[in-house]
């Protein structure tokens, strides 16, 4: 009889962490939404300037409400931890890869350190921040690194090969700008570019702030942090802050 009793527990022991194995790679495969609509740019209107901005913002919104979809999923995980005690064992795969996702080394930071700078890592950026960058970088969809490399954001790589040369590249410089084999691709890595590279800290710094608050994300106070988005500085965050306010975005959720 005691043996039996003991099998029995072991089995529900057993089935009890397939059950929870299961319930975390379903939640995994639920947090991996079907994309939105088109991978590739479609053809503007041409001529009339009011249809086309209305139309390159109709087909670029769902993707980035895609990916912010994507964050908050991550987020609310996040959040989910205790930042006490860590991560439970069936979540540190999890946690792991979004750690690597926003480039943070937990071995090196300690959980304490990584987890806080995680919460200021993973969070959404407002729509109106994603579609204003995306029209100035990619010239409204027309610049030739938007129709032929789907790349609307123009983000820099430094390895031979990457990506699409700059016909006026200085003389002496080595980068090219990276190439995207989908519109989604070139979203989710700008997303990821402001989320954890370390020349936007004073952006997620001031997102941080506002959460604290209890505010909504502002896109027009997060663009006053882009200052190193572009070599032109200040000017290109002050002309992005004016294309919030002439498009009528701040208030686009």
């Amino acid at each position: 009889m005691t043996d039996h009793l003991s099998r029995q527990k072991r089995n529900n022991a057993q089935l009890a962490a397939f059950g929870i194995l299961i319930v975390g790679a379903t939640l995994l495969v639920i947090s991996e939404k079907p994309h939105p609509g088109s991978h590739d740019l479609p053809d503007f209107p041409d001529g009339d300037i009011a249809q086309h901005k209305e139309a390159f913002f109709a087909f670029l919104a769902p993707i980035a409400a895609h990916h912010n979809d994507r964050i908050r999923d991550e987020r609310a995980f996040l959040l989910s931890i205790d930042e006490n005690s860590g991560p439970a064992w069936w979540h540190r795969r999890r946690f792991a890869a979004l750690a690597e996702r926003y480039d943070v080394d937990v071995d090196k930071l300690g959980f304490p350190e990584a987890f806080a700078r995680l919460k200021r890592r993973v969070d959404v950026i407002p729509p109106a921040l994603v579609l204003v960058q995306a029209a100035k970088e990619s010239g409204w969809g027309r610049s030739r690194f938007a129709r032929e490399g789907n790349a609307l954001f123009g983000e820099w790589c430094f390895t031979e090969g990457c990506g699409m040369v700059p016909a006026r590249r200085a003389k002496g410089r080595r980068h090219e700008v990276r190439e995207f084999d989908t519109v989604h691709d070139a979203v989710a890595s700008y997303m990821d570019n402001l989320n954890s590279h370390r020349s936007y800290r004073e952006l997620r710094a001031a997102r941080a702030e506002m959460r604290d608050d209890g505010e909504k994300l502002s896109a027009l106070n997060l663009a006053e942090h882009l200052s190193l988005y572009s070599e032109r500085g200040k000017v290109y965050a002050e002309e992005i802050s004016r294309m919030i306010i002439s498009n009528g975005l701040e208030s686009r959720r």
